[in-house]
């Protein structure tokens, strides 16, 4: 096995492609030849083995510089074993447009090293027109590798998915406060902080690990993260891998300036030239707003509310922009030096898809008897995707019980199931109704007496056509309600003892979405 220093004297001087960069193309992108020369120098970064970073990153070009997804100006990229991984990790996050991420990392560099008195080699010819810069270019790639550290490390992620710019505002702002003090620790203690700022900005929060430079890493969770980590820079790294690279486009090697502005300017247009963003970058705002879009419409199968009608459209013409501007990068693969012109990306102008949810009770049947129970933190409810379930019934003169289980999406400060029993084994069971994706309480059916009575009589039937229900006749205030076609029964609330003495739904009305503006601008 190549030793880190070995590892990084191969990627020098070697040509890279920029598409490599693009997943959609589908693309295996080898390592290219080398076109240049140059002296090899060590880098002092080795000489600072074990480190640890922390970064608020309040853009996902934020995220990818922390990750070292991509690097230097130029638009080249690094091996292909650490672009997929990188990638693929990346991806897995599913950042929207106004995610803020909190990024903690052991880092430990074995190698650094970077080229010096760079030239292109006697026997490589200096392309004479556009076919031979295309030719240049499919041999030595559009850009090559000026510096390189290799090592190992292992990075937490924590993903706080805001919907708003708002919401994005007050939660990096909490998170600033929270990381201000100094350097933080990954672990529980602090993943339970980031909850807590999470909970009381009503967005979700997830957590991710990666481990690279060992051939077998374990399987690090949220809870062993920080220990791991504190014994990291003991490690022997058996498998070293790519931890950042810059690269250099081949218009800045003198021999070549005049003649590859074609190809730079095309590759410019697409990786960006860190004044501007490139095409890449925009392909990657709109699958943040694809995400978005996802996780919304997610959300509306889950309680099989009708989606928005502004939703499928817009999305559908987001995902029209990315393959757009995949079929630009089609074209610069097949041939580099064709001039590209910059699209219009009309769903980049749509924005962001928010939810506008209304949480109310529905009427109470019953009084004022037993003990209460409530329905546990509506405000985060819907943003939990809580459900209900399940419902089972217990009745004979009178209901006498109703059992309750919800699913909801776990984030580690509560249970992904919930499953509640209120009132006592009086009469007889009435069985149990399952609740399935998209499935809901289509009719509360109900006789009580109010104030002081209790819940004598109750019958819910499902929007699949389940239905369960019992009790006496002896009620003086009936109830008949139906949802409409944008509302859900998330749960119930009430009170109990040996009996039901009361019960009121607690209902969630989906408004029309609210598209907020994004700007390149704020995430260059």
């Amino acid at each position: 096995m190549p030793t880190a220093a070995e590892v990084a004297q191969s990627i020098l001087l070697r040509g890279r492609h920029s598409l490599a960069s693009v997943p959609q193309l589908g693309e295996e992108v080898a390592q290219r030849d080398q076109a240049l020369s140059g002296r090899l120098v060590p880098l002092s970064t080795a000489d600072d083995p074990f480190s640890w970073t922390s970064k608020v990153c309040r853009s996902a070009s934020e995220l990818l510089q922390s990750l070292q997804w991509s690097a230097g100006l130029s638009g080249g990229l690094g091996p292909i074993p650490l672009l997929k991984a990188r990638q693929e990790f990346f991806e897995s996050l599913h950042t929207t447009v106004f995610s803020v991420s909190v990024v903690v990392q052991a880092r430990r560099a074995v190698a650094a090293m970077t080229c010096e008195d760079v030239a292109l080699k006697p026997a490589v010819a200096i392309p004479s027109d556009a076919a031979a810069l295309d030719g240049f270019v499919d041999t030595y790639g559009d850009s090559w590798v000026r510096s390189v550290v290799v090592g190992g490390q292992m990075q937490g992620i924590y993903t706080l998915y805001a919907q708003s710019r708002e919401q994005a505002r007050e939660v990096a702002t909490a998170v600033d406060l929270l990381v201000s003090t100094g350097t933080i620790s990954l672990g529980p203690s602090f993943g339970q902080q980031l909850k807590t700022i999470a909970r009381d900005a009503n967005v979700n929060v997830s957590c991710r690990v990666s481990v690279s430079g060992l051939a077998q890493p374990p399987v690090i969770t949220e809870e062993t993260m920080a220990a791991f980590a504190s014994s990291f820079g003991t490690l022997a790294l058996d498998n070293p891998v790519v931890l950042s690279l810059q690269t250099q486009g081949y218009e800045e090697v003198g021999e070549l300036r005049e003649v590859f502005q074609p190809v730079a300017r095309n590759r410019i247009l697409l990786s960006g030239d860190g004044l501007k963003p490139g095409l890449r970058r925009q392909w990657q705002r709109l699958r943040e707003l694809v995400n978005q879009c996802n996780w919304v419409a997610g959300t509306y199968d889950v309680y099989g509310i009708p989606q928005d009608p502004t939703l499928a459209s817009h999305r559908t013409q987001m995902l029209a922009d990315c393959r757009e501007i995949e079929a630009l990068c089609a074209t610069y693969h097949s041939s580099p030096s064709t001039p590209l012109a910059e699209p219009v990306l009309e769903a980049l102008a749509t924005g962001s898809p928010k939810l506008q949810v209304q949480v109310r009770d529905g009427d109470t049947m019953g009084g004022r008897g037993g003990e209460p129970f409530p329905y546990m933190d509506r405000e985060n409810a819907v943003r939990r995707r809580r459900k209900l379930v399940r419902v089972g019934l217990r009745a004979g003169n009178r209901v006498d019980q109703i059992r309750l289980r919800y699913h909801q999406e776990p984030t580690g400060e509560s249970d992904e199931w919930i499953q509640e029993t209120h009132g006592g084994e009086g009469g007889s069971d009435l069985g149990e109704m399952e609740l399935g994706t998209g499935v809901g309480i289509a009719r509360i059916k109900g006789l009580s007496g109010i104030p002081n009575g209790r819940v004598d009589q109750l019958e819910l039937t499902t929007s699949d056509g389940q239905r369960r229900g019992g009790g006496g006749d002896k009620g003086n205030t009936p109830l008949d309600w139906q949802p409409a076609t944008n509302q859900v029964v998330l749960g119930f609330h009430g009170r109990s003892k040996a009996e039901l003495d009361s019960l009121t739904a607690v209902i969630a009305t989906f408004g029309p979405l609210v598209w907020e503006e994004v700007s390149l601008a704020e995430d260059p």
